[in-house]
């Protein structure tokens, strides 16, 4: 809220880019966790997990945290859960006993391909709006504005 000795101009929300990056992240967060709720037994981020491990074949927790820039608590709790729900397997590391290594167990194979042709619909659904240009010009974007927000010091 602005004083009234403050000549500074409120904020027009709607022009204000991380308030709009936020609403659509909201609104597809939403929407995700309607298909998971929908046809799987999993939240969003133990489907994010089951994702990257699918895709590693086999990797740490370590690499999931990294690689999907999840925090470590919520990889942590969503590991613990796939490992209950016999979606994922986790044995120790032989080269370094410290670590864990996480793979696809069937029952969470199948689950990734229950789910990953509504994913890729959803996919499709959201980029049909959009030109092969427009696509290629959103994540030319997308990719600066991930480099831009490493920035700390204003």
């Amino acid at each position: 809220m602005n004083s009234m000795n403050d000549d500074t101009p409120p904020l027009n929300l709607r022009a204000f880019l991380t308030f709009r990056l936020a609403r659509l992240q909201a609104q597809i967060n939403s929407q995700a966790q309607h298909i998971l709720r929908t046809h799987s037994d999993v939240g969003q981020t133990e489907w994010r997990v089951l994702l990257l491990v699918a895709d590693t074949g086999q990797c740490t927790m370590a690499t999931v945290v990294r690689d999907g820039q999840i925090d470590k608590a919520q990889v942590s709790r969503a590991v613990k859960a796939l490992v209950r729900k016999a979606y994922i397997a986790s044995e120790i590391d032989p080269d370094d006993h410290r670590q864990s290594l996480l793979s696809l167990t069937p029952e969470g194979q199948a689950v990734y391909d229950r789910v990953v042709p509504l994913m890729r619909a959803r996919q499709r659904h959201m980029t049909d709006a959009l030109t092969a240009d427009e696509i290629a010009t959103m994540f030319s974007v997308i990719d600066r504005l991930e480099n831009a927000s490493q920035r700390r010091d204003f």
